[in-house]
């Protein structure tokens, strides 16, 4: 059997998003792939800093993660985008300017303003502070990010926001009062990109696992693309199989559907 490369989201692909659990079929399937050779890729838009150890733990040959703005290959860092210092500030004063909630997410650290607000962003503090502490700062402290997760409200001046940065960053909408905000010229689909010539792996060998709209990029540049029947409807028409929901086993059966072991 050819070798293939396999690329995964996290949230609601492999975690199940109602019980933060991945699922022992997947775990499982997992390991069988990569007993028959085969290469296994995170690509979330999680930042490093916020990816669950018992993720990192399951045997990846690699990540991209903040939606292809960190690339880390056989546990080692290869590409890292950063946002200019200056342009780090500026964000910053706006987003208090406009009143828009959010995360601000780097490689080390995920940031919150001290007065976060929606309902959303206090339950991601919350989950963070579990992991360690060095995960989690505020604003006003020295840290540094590559990508951004706004939530607002009606008492948020979101348009304006947007207006000012769209040409430099593209927003996508992950509900309406949230959007992922990544530097424009970069998705999962550059981090598949720029993994698979570096490995030097044809594109008729490559596997993406997803169930959003930021999964679109990634479902779209990848050979056989997966939707799981979990996620949004909006995939389903564009993808090679939809499998079944995350805990239904939905990775396990994609992955002997298609051959892989």
């Amino acid at each position: 059997m050819k070798r293939k490369i396999l690329f995964f989201d996290i949230d609601g692909t492999l975690i199940d998003e109602e019980t933060d659990q991945v699922p022992e079929s997947a775990k499982e399937a997992l390991a069988k792939a990569k007993e028959k050779g085969h290469l296994l890729f995170l690509c979330s838009g999680r930042c490093l800093a916020i990816i669950p150890k018992d993720v990192m733990d399951l045997g990846f040959d690699g990540l991209i993660g903040g939606c292809g703005t960190y690339i880390e290959m056989n546990g080692k860092e290869w590409y890292h985008h950063v946002l200019p210092e200056k342009l780090q500030k500026e964000i910053i004063r706006d987003l208090q300017k406009y009143h828009i909630d959010g995360v601000l997410e780097g490689k080390d650290c995920s940031a919150f303003r001290h007065d976060y607000w929606m309902p959303k962003v206090a339950s991601i503090f919350t989950e963070n502070g579990s992991f360690s502490a060095r995960t989690q700062c505020f604003w006003e402290d020295d840290f540094s990010f590559d990508k951004m997760a706004l939530w607002f409200d009606e008492s948020s001046d979101m348009a304006g926001f947007r207006k000012k940065y769209e040409t430099q960053f593209d927003f996508i909408e992950r509900d309406p009062t949230f959007y992922e905000v990544v530097p424009k010229g970069i998705s999962k689909a550059t981090g598949i990109e720029k993994v698979c010539k570096e490995l030097k792996i044809d594109r008729e060998d490559t596997i993406g696992f997803g169930d959003s709209a930021n999964d679109v990029s990634m479902l779209s540049c990848v050979n056989t693309s997966v939707a799981m029947r979990s996620g949004n409807p909006i995939l389903f028409d564009r993808v090679t199989l939809v499998t079944d929901g995350v805990m239904q086993d939905g990775i396990a059966n994609a992955i002997h559907k298609l051959g892989l072991l």
